[in-house]
């Protein structure tokens, strides 16, 4: 029974716990939309299954969430089962918070950020990634790449630079793969109308690469035109 379950994050059981018992998705689901495997109509979910079995929970208490209060489970649970929900307790607290802050609804728009759940994790990023992603329509904002798994929610200001900045949305853009890794190494930045600017480090193929690229602006939070001129002088001279 955990031939799978040490193949996945911390962060991606909690997923899967929280599908389960908080929004009431089947295993099949789950194991589609949240791990982002293969889940055929005839025995697709087992790998999910799996994962909530090994923490005792079966089919009585999908969502048992919605109706119950996770304190009183985690009062009248025992094992197992009650370490996993006091961790997702955690996490949904976490999740809350960050999504607040996001949204600009924290009085400072700061987060305790990382939280300690067996190894410590930057909680608010998938969250920041899936406004990001919405906003730039799931689009790279310099070319046409819309394939999710190839979309960064690139930083402008890193993240280990500022905590405060961490979660604000207009310190972060949609980019693919590629024309992250070039904003990230300082190949290139934005000027204060959103066009390209180069970097000291940009020779004549990257200049090639960057030929023509258009910022396409998102459907709101602009990014922070002092941020971007942070980036090109901490980055791009």
């Amino acid at each position: 029974m955990t031939r799978y379950i040490h193949r996945f994050t911390q962060e991606e059981i909690l997923k899967v716990i929280k599908a389960y018992l908080l929004d009431g998705l089947s295993h099949r689901k789950i194991q589609s939309k949240i791990l982002g495997l293969p889940a055929p109509d005839n025995g697709g979910g087992f790998i999910a299954m799996e994962i909530l079995h090994y923490y005792n929970i079966t089919g009585d208490k999908k969502g048992i969430l919605e109706t119950e209060d996770i304190n009183y489970l985690i009062k009248n649970s025992t094992g197992i089962y009650v370490n996993i929900l006091k961790k997702l307790k955690a996490y949904l607290q976490e999740d809350d918070e960050c999504e607040k802050a996001i949204k600009g609804l924290t009085i400072k728009g700061i987060v305790n950020t990382e939280i300690t759940i067996e190894t410590k994790q930057r909680v608010g990023q998938n969250k920041l990634r899936d406004y990001i992603l919405n906003i730039y329509d799931h689009k790279c904002a310099l070319c046409d790449i819309d394939k999710d798994d190839l979309l960064i929610c690139s930083h402008i200001v890193p993240w280990r630079i500022d905590e405060k900045k961490r979660l604000n949305p207009k310190n972060a853009i949609c980019l693919c793969a590629l024309h992250d890794k070039l904003f990230d190494k300082g190949y290139f930045s934005l000027d204060e109308n959103y066009e390209i600017k180069l970097g000291l480090r940009a020779d004549e193929k990257i200049s090639r690469l960057l030929k023509d690229k258009n910022f396409k602006e998102p459907i709101e939070n602009l990014p922070d035109k002092q941020l971007l001129k942070i980036h090109f002088n901490s980055y791009c001279k």
